[in-house]
């Protein structure tokens, strides 16, 4: 998300290292004493440009209106300090008479850019994979939890199609049981009756 007054800060300090730049130069100092206002220079030039550029583009909950100023309130900066850029060249080139510094310094801001892309490139993608691998652990957890509990009424199942069979081999041996009893008591009653019958009719046996 673009930040005005961190963008303002960047834009006033690379001027005011335009500003530190020229004075040097007046005073007769050698390139060596503004190695380090062009790098801060660079640094916060850098800064403004790219939110030149995500300016076009703006924020989800920025109006139209709103996104169009601020590009062009960035645009404008950005192209001030690519004119304080020119000017910074020619003094580096013509009142310093080191054109071979200003190439050496343009090769490794360029390097340094290109560093930072990959970097940054690299920690999105970093990112990206680690958000992707999370999301495929949240799947597999699902599909785990979903299979755990498929599993569990199962087994549930089971364990009660196991119950219901003891308890109807159980209610089956006590009605076996029952009738094994009743069986006994029906014979014995007959024989009781049937030995009744032989005394009253004088059959010893």
């Amino acid at each position: 998300m673009i930040d005005p007054i961190s963008i303002g800060l960047a834009f006033s300090a690379a001027q005011s290292a335009i500003s530190g730049i020229k004075q040097a130069i007046a005073m007769g100092k050698d390139v060596n004493s503004i190695i380090g206002q062009v790098g801060k220079f660079f640094e916060s030039a850098d800064q403004v440009h790219m939110a030149s550029i995500q300016a076009k583009h703006g924020a989800v909950d920025q109006s139209d209106a709103q996104i169009r100023r601020m590009a062009l309130e960035y645009a404008m900066r950005s192209n001030q300090l690519r004119e304080d850029e020119r000017a910074l060249k020619d003094m580096i080139y013509w009142q310093l008479g080191k054109p071979q510094i200003w190439e050496e310094m343009i090769i490794e801001r360029t390097r340094l850019l290109k560093e930072k892309r990959e970097g940054e490139e690299a920690v999105a993608k970093a990112k990206q994979a680690h958000k992707e691998k999370m999301a495929q652990y949240s799947m597999l957890a699902m599909y785990t939890l979903a299979g755990g509990i498929v599993i569990t009424a199962f087994i549930m199942l089971g364990v009660q199609f196991y119950s219901m069979a003891e308890e109807q081999k159980a209610f089956e041996a006590a009605q076996a049981k029952v009738l094994k009893i009743r069986r006994e008591q029906q014979w014995a009653r007959e024989q009781e009756q049937q030995k009744q019958t032989d005394e009253a009719l004088g059959i010893k046996n």
